[in-house]
């Protein structure tokens, strides 16, 4: 069973999750406006992390949740209250070890100053049979 551990910039908050699924980025304009360029996450089962410290949850939508450290602000989670997942951003990860990028979400909603040419698959939305 793989196991990660991550936190935030300032270390307040940190957390345990077990059994995190590889990497995708999503280009969807939410994540694009929420870290300034697109998002890198990677999810599990909600009751397969365990967070220490306080996480500020601000709804974005009728559906999705950012979670922020309350001390630093820093971007750690995302939540969709429709799937039994939690998403764990890439970058808080203490490392990455045993994970790689599966592919590109949303990428008709990408920004036009960049380019995606990495080889990996793209979609236009969300392939729910992917995810």
């Amino acid at each position: 069973m793989n196991q990660h551990t991550g936190q935030c910039q300032c270390g307040a908050v940190t957390y345990r999750a077990e059994g995190l699924r590889d990497i995708w980025f999503c280009h969807c304009r939410q994540c694009r406006s929420l870290t300034g360029h697109y998002m890198a996450a990677c999810r599990t089962e909600r009751e397969r992390i365990d967070v220490t410290g306080e996480v500020r949850w601000t709804a974005v939508s009728q559906r999705a949740s950012h979670g922020f450290c309350a001390s630093c602000s820093a971007p750690l989670f995302w939540s969709n209250s429709e799937l039994p997942t939690l998403s764990v951003l890439a970058g808080s990860l203490d490392s990455t070890t045993g994970l790689s990028a599966d592919g590109h979400l949303y990428v008709a909603e990408k920004g036009d100053y960049y380019s995606i040419d990495d080889g990996l698959p793209q979609f236009a939305g969300r392939p729910a049979e992917r995810l």
